[in-house]
């Protein structure tokens, strides 16, 4: 301490000095209106400039990430759509089976007893009404209308959106439809008493109808109710895709969907 203040005591001449100088800056800012001016400009100026780099610096970053999540899903999306053309429909291999659309979210609803998505991609990019939509994470729900521009999605989140699916360990179909209690939670539906579903079952789309591809996942069983009366399980899943936060979707289009719903007219 008492080395401090020796230390203060030999440098007097400057700290007055100084305090002189901050005291005479200040009485010419505050007493001078030019001065006063020409500092306030200076001082928004910088720290404009302060913002403005603090701003491009956190855009850079969340560029970046957006960036990288798009890559990945796109790379995964890529694998998924291999695996669908080979798995499948290997006697069509030369047949492409599916185009992906991709298409940004413009709007999105996830809090209400119905929710729709709009996206912008309509008729010119060859959507269609009933096409299915997926994210890179699993099922997002069906095209309800177009325009030319954009198109509306019954998401996954309807009550009246119902996905035919199977328990993808033991092949059991089974039906997968939203309970309009929480965000992230659907009901499982029509699985028999003697299947023996777990908790961590992977639940995927069946393929049986020309919406959705095969093994598409839309969920993870994580609750499971069963009695001695009940013929079927009460179940819940956790839904694969965060509706949350919904930013790039792909619709899916069958190129052969018209020749098999031919084959299924009566």
């Amino acid at each position: 301490m008492q080395r401090l203040l020796d230390f203060l005591y030999q440098q007097r001449e400057i700290a007055v000095f100084l305090g002189l100088e901050i005291l005479s800056v200040w009485l010419l800012v505050n007493f001078n209106y030019r001065h006063n001016a020409a500092f306030l400009n200076s001082s928004n100026e910088a720290a404009a400039s302060l913002t403005q780099t603090s701003d491009n610096i956190s855009d850079y970053f969340q560029l970046a990430e957006a960036n990288q999540q798009l890559m990945l899903e796109n790379e995964k999306l890529q694998q998924e759509l291999s695996s669908l053309r080979t798995e499948k429909y290997s006697q069509l291999d030369t047949v492409e089976q599916y185009q992906v659309i991709g298409a940004r979210v413009i709007n999105n609803t996830f809090d209400r007893s119905a929710n729709f998505i709009t996206i912008s991609a309509g008729k010119k990019d060859s959507i269609e009404v009933g096409m299915g939509v997926i994210s890179p994470f699993g099922v997002v729900g069906q095209v309800k209308s177009v325009t030319n521009n954009f198109a509306t999605i019954y998401s996954l989140l309807h009550p009246k959106l119902l996905v035919s699916s199977k328990v993808k360990r033991t092949d059991t179909k089974c039906t997968v439809q939203w309970d309009q209690l929480v965000y992230d939670r659907a009901s499982l539906k029509y699985i028999p008493r003697h299947i023996k579903l777990k908790e961590g079952d992977s639940i995927v789309t069946s393929g049986f109808n020309s919406v959705f591809p095969e093994n598409v996942l839309v969920g993870i069983v994580d609750e499971i109710h069963l009695e001695e009366h009940m013929t079927f399980f009460e179940a819940k899943i956790k839904l694969a895709t965060d509706f949350t936060s919904l930013y790039q979707v792909f619709v899916i289009k069958d190129l052969l969907k018209q020749e098999k719903d031919s084959l299924q007219v009566q």
